[in-house]
């Protein structure tokens, strides 16, 4: 209650904080126009926005999310690399069959949609897979949180955060991982299966 905050902090019936709720973008020029008013009055006040008490929070997460980006390039890339890497041993083992397909009127193009086909089902299964694998962690999130005590009182950051963090469900970035993975997969697999299908038939069927 009221009075007894009042009466542990020794304040009486002063007040050290008015927070103002305003529509969001018009906090940093109501902020401005109060401090002109409290010089103009000379009173001994200071208006400031959530972004300015915030700064550090604000900052933690713009490199959160900076490193947050970098690690998924990462995971991208390797991701690129292990389907390349699929697609070419595929292409290398069925050197014989590749020489086969083009000596029985396969095009080049035909051969191609062929590798297309098979890493797009890898991508398939791969991006259906990291998708229920994200959604367990994500579901455990939500439902258990992430424990922060151990980092000791967040409100001197700005921001008042209870002891655990959770997750929240965002079913579009499901959707858009799972999408790219498919297009990642089917890209990467272009060049590798160009290699594959313009190899001269004879030296593919005889090429040991």
């Amino acid at each position: 209650p009221l009075d007894i905050a009042q009466q542990a902090l020794n304040v009486g019936n002063s007040v050290s904080l008015i927070a103002v709720k305003v529509k969001p973008g018009y906090e940093e020029n109501i902020t401005e126009t109060l401090n002109q008013n409290f010089r103009r009055k000379d009173l001994n006040l200071r208006a400031y926005s959530w972004r300015e008490s915030a700064e550090t929070v604000i900052a933690l997460s713009t490199a959160k999310k900076a490193g947050i980006g970098l690690i998924l390039s990462v995971v991208l890339l390797i991701g690129i690399v292990g389907i390349i890497n699929n697609v070419v041993l595929s292409a290398l083992e069925r050197t014989e069959e590749i020489g086969m397909m083009k000596a029985l009127g396969m095009r080049e193009m035909e051969i191609v949609s062929v590798f297309m086909v098979e890493a797009t089902g890898i991508g398939i299964i791969g991006s259906l897979v990291g998708c229920l694998l994200g959604a367990v962690g994500v579901g455990w999130l939500v439902k258990y949180g992430f424990d922060i005590s151990y980092a000791g009182d967040m409100t001197t950051y700005g921001i008042p955060i209870l002891n655990k963090l959770y997750g929240v469900w965002n079913l579009s970035a499901f959707g858009f991982l799972f999408v790219l993975g498919i297009i990642v997969a089917l890209l990467s697999s272009i060049t590798p299966a160009l290699w594959a299908a313009r190899k001269d038939p004879v030296k593919a069927i005889y090429h040991r």
